[in-house]
């Protein structure tokens, strides 16, 4: 794998564990092994590859073993002319009349000739086989895609979660203080009661990103081929942007792009498949060679036994003369079959790079976008502690304090927000120059 490991977030506060610890490289690595619909992909890949031999073309010859037995009890009436005056006929007829027929041998059958039809066949299949393993590598990719998007929504809950314990934690140790205060008349009920429902509130958001971070983690684990139960904590990794100029990014994504390498397999396909059909135009030529025995017995017959051992070889020949139009058609076909591969490769490129030009500039955008927050962080920062100094000092009330602490919090969670938007985006643009998988 290449660019995937260096993706990803960096955490603003620990995270506590609530699970196995997975790290993204480990995510993907299992996705890759285990993912069911890889699996049965791989096994489809082995199929077409199987195919792609000689022997399924007809270009080899075929050798059967061939042989036959025959019994008849009939009720024969035989008249035979004699070319006689008298008598001018003989006529014989016999009940249980029977006839025994046995032959056994080995038979060679071989084309000679067949206008390249062979040849064409062995390209076509070579040419399925190719399309399946490129299906493989569009599928894989698009797991590997799924599965960092996945880890990353998942860590972005994750650390949603650590803020908002942070916050609690801040809550409680607040309650204490006003209880404390309130014991020396500083402090009333209804100053609790504020600070426990915002703590509630916290509590509910908290259950909340949990409830989603564990329905992410099914997902995760679906696609890693794990136990959908299995509760995981990720590991942050840091966060690696290295794009290149927008001539080679639209280069790459022309040279190695999955999707259009799928593509290009279907047009030569579609050609091989026209040029399989235009051999139809031509003669096939056959020979065949068989070495046997022949054993045969007759009742009435003047030749009343056979014994045949030797060689019979032979050669045939067959050239459609007329058909209906059915190859006509057949070749028709083929040729637009041809036109329509090229215009969807045409269509999915330019589809393709307009979705990488729309990605770059998001890129750009959202690095504007995390470079103002981070400024803003510090100034949000410093206000929520001189805020909650002054709390504590009893020189402003909990409202004001919770307003610092969730423009604190909103922040925070902005510049996490930017941060997998950009992560998705880059993941996104590496997908469409085919670097995701190498």
């Amino acid at each position: 794998m290449k660019s995937i490991y260096f993706l990803g977030l960096c955490l603003l506060v620990s995270t506590a564990c609530w699970g196995q610890r997975i790290s993204l490289e480990e995510a993907i690595s299992k996705a890759i092994a285990q993912n069911p619909s890889i699996k049965i992909q791989r096994l489809e890949t082995s199929i077409a590859q199987n195919n792609v031999f000689k022997g399924n073309t007809g270009a080899l010859p075929v050798i059967n073993l061939i042989g036959g037995a025959s019994y008849l009890n009939n009720l024969t009436d035989i008249k035979l002319r004699t070319f006689q005056s008298d008598p001018e006929f003989i006529e014989i007829e016999e009940a249980g009349v029977e006839n025994i027929n046995a032959n056994i041998g080995v038979q060679a059958d071989y084309i000679v000739y067949d206008g390249q039809k062979s040849r064409h066949r062995l390209a076509l299949l070579q040419g399925l086989s190719d399309i399946e393993k490129a299906e493989q590598e569009v599928l894989v990719n698009e797991v590997v895609l799924n599965v960092t998007q996945l880890y990353l929504e998942m860590l972005k809950l994750q650390n949603q979660a650590a803020f908002l314990r942070e916050n609690i934690a801040n809550s409680e140790v607040r309650i204490e203080k006003v209880k404390d205060r309130k014991q020396f008349g500083k402090a009333n009920r209804l100053d609790i009661l504020q600070l426990q429902t915002a703590l509630n509130r916290d509590e509910a958001v908290l259950d909340d990103v949990l409830l989603a971070q564990n329905t992410l983690s099914k997902d995760l684990n679906f696609f890693m081929g794990e136990p959908l139960d299995q509760s995981v904590e990720l590991v942050p990794v840091p966060l690696s942007l290295d794009l290149p100029d927008e001539a080679n990014m639209l280069a790459e994504i022309q040279a190695n792009n999955p999707q259009l390498q799928l593509a290009r397999y279907g047009i030569l396909v579609a050609d091989q498949q026209l040029k399989l059909s235009e051999t139809d135009r031509l003669p096939t030529v056959g020979a065949f060679a068989n070495v046997g025995y022949l054993y045969q017995q007759n009742d009435v017959q003047q030749l009343a036994r056979i014994h045949n051992a030797g060689v019979t070889l032979g050669i045939s020949a067959s050239y459609n003369l007329f058909d209906g139009g059915v190859r006509r058609n057949r070749i028709q076909n083929a040729r637009i079959s041809v036109d329509v591969e090229k215009s969807r490769q045409e269509l999915l490129g330019e589809s393709l790079l307009n979705q990488a030009l729309k990605e770059r500039q998001r890129l750009d955008l959202l690095q504007s976008q995390l470079a103002r927050e981070e400024r803003n962080l510090a100034t949000f920062e410093e206000a929520y502690t001189k805020t909650q100094d002054l709390f504590l000092a009893g020189k402003v009330n909990n409202l004001a304090l919770r307003d610092a602490q969730l423009a604190r919090l909103d922040v925070l969670l902005r510049i996490d927000q930017i941060k997998i938007d950009q992560s998705k985006s880059y993941l996104i643009l590496q997908q469409l120059m085919g670097k995701l998988v190498e």
